[in-house]
């Protein structure tokens, strides 16, 4: 959150229109309110009018996008999509993605990595996966020291959430703010084996040898 995601995503949509003459098509989740009804926003004011699909049954895009298509009288030929961390894994987003890329539609996404938790956040890390070196990764910097934050820290009446709130509460920055890992806390997190719960520190693997 906070690293211009939105606002890059934005930037592309409006660049390849301008200059690539590109035929786009914009989705986001239901899920998404805090950017107001059928529109994307960036933290900036930036926005962009957007289709809405349910998080747990995406590919009711089929349908808006046949008739937008046959409104347009053309074909679309990118399809972007905002907050895709909304569509839950088990969903059948990242097979929608595959399937629209199979019919010939390249995809624009942005989402967050993390939620709240400091745990992988809905479709966004498969997105990431399928896009390979095409993924750009956004930076964030923690409003308490300055380095670079990777994690949401969720804030309610003024104290860091606890591990057991609902994984979805939308909310800007008066609930959200970034956090670096020695800053990132989560009570009621327990690690078995481990009575630290702060996140680990450094993590290396090689993806090949994934099983």
């Amino acid at each position: 959150m906070a690293s211009g995601k939105t606002r890059h995503l934005l930037t592309e949509i409006d660049t390849l229109r301008k200059y690539g003459n590109k035929k786009i098509a914009v989705f986001k989740p239901r899920t998404d309110t805090r950017s107001g009804m059928n529109t994307i926003k960036s933290r900036k004011g930036e926005e962009h009018s957007a289709e809405e699909i349910p998080p747990t049954h995406p590919q009711q895009i089929w349908e808006i996008l046949r008739t937008r298509e046959s409104e347009a009288g053309c074909r679309f030929e990118i399809i972007a999509f905002d907050e895709v961390q909304f569509f839950p894994r088990d969903s059948g987003f990242f097979q929608l993605v595959r399937n629209l890329m199979h019919e010939g539609y390249d995809i624009l996404a942005s989402g967050l990595a993390f939620d709240f938790r400091g745990e992988p956040f809905g479709s966004t890390p498969d997105l990431a996966m399928l896009a390979e070196d095409r993924c750009m990764w956004m930076t964030s910097y923690c409003t308490r020291c300055g380095g670079r934050a990777i994690y949401p820290q969720r804030i309610i009446d003024g104290a860091p959430a606890h591990y057991n709130s609902p994984q979805i509460l939308v909310g800007g920055d008066e609930t959200y703010e970034p956090r670096c890992d020695d800053h990132f806390v989560l009570p009621g997190r327990t690690l078995p084996g481990c009575e630290d719960a702060s996140p680990q520190r450094r993590i290396w693997f090689d993806a090949a040898e994934l099983p």
